[in-house]
């Protein structure tokens, strides 16, 4: 199968500013050569200074959504992020397809203080996706929450959440405050290091989103888990480099693909621990 024929699904929230969510992950999906296709699971007024409102779509409507493009465009992974009130139809429908490969990006809360998923949908992420999942990517503030740990390590937050059922964790070391941004990868058997210096810029609005988006379309064209990570990493620093002056908060990234030279020109250590 060809780069061009593989699907990617998001299922997330729509971001009216266009630097995170559904939007941000349809651009990644394009840039990295797959089709992608959306489920949302809320409508949010936003823009790069915050959220000001949020509207959850119902159950019935995510389920329409799914049927809708099962039948016709099936995917070859799917990702999923802000899930509002939605974990429990997304935990049900993904549990009617067990071999589909599932990256779960935990968003919990916004930058500015907002919360993006309910309680009750916390405790399903917790209960029924986190296990689901090939690969959970949470921040060191949502592994936090899912640990519910005051820990600051990602070595640590990646165990726990091991122990609480993932099959495989990548905690972001983004929210850390060093000169550099190192991510934590953990699986059964491996546990992996990969820093790069950390990039001064304001435009770091959906940064995870589109790490995430990143990870799933390595990891479709047949990558290993880590080997995704690492270029999707590469990536998200290549258009943190380039991010334009937009808005007048936190700023999207740069949305460009970069050339073969500057993928494997890598400043990434990577480190086997």
């Amino acid at each position: 199968m060809s780069a061009k024929s593989l699907i990617a699904w998001s299922i997330a929230g729509s971001d009216s500013g266009g630097g995170a969510g559904i939007q941000a992950d349809l651009h990644t999906f394009r840039i990295l050569g797959l089709h992608g296709c959306s489920i949302l699971t809320a409508i949010t007024a936003q823009n790069t200074k915050g959220i000001q409102s949020l509207d959850p779509v119902s159950e019935e409507f995510i389920e329409a959504q799914w049927n809708s493009l099962i039948t016709d465009l099936p995917p070859n992974i799917i990702k999923s992020g802000m899930l509002a009130n939605a974990a429990m139809s997304i935990a049900g429908l993904l549990e009617s397809n067990p071999m589909i490969p599932y990256i779960c990006d935990p968003v919990i809360q916004s930058t500015s203080g907002y919360d993006l998923i309910s309680k009750e949908s916390l405790i399903i992420l917790k209960e029924k996706l986190l296990p689901r999942a090939t690969l959970i990517t949470p921040n060191i503030p949502e592994a936090q929450r899912l640990t519910e740990s005051k820990d600051t390590k990602p070595k640590n937050l990646a165990k726990a959440l091991m122990n609480e059922g993932a099959k495989a964790v990548l905690v972001k070391g983004g929210h850390s405050n060093k000169n550099f941004c190192e991510d934590l990868f953990m699986d059964k058997t491996h546990s992996i290091s990969m820093r790069s210096e950390r990039i001064n810029t304001s435009s770091t609005h959906g940064t995870g989103c589109n790490m995430s988006a990143a990870i799933a379309a390595y990891y479709a064209q047949d990558l290993s888990l880590p080997d995704s990570i690492e270029k999707a990493k590469n990536y998200i620093n290549r258009n943190l480099q380039k991010s334009p002056n937009i808005g007048s908060g936190n700023g999207p990234l740069a949305f460009y693909k970069p050339c073969n030279e500057e993928i494997d020109k890598t400043n990434i250590i990577r480190e086997v621990l």
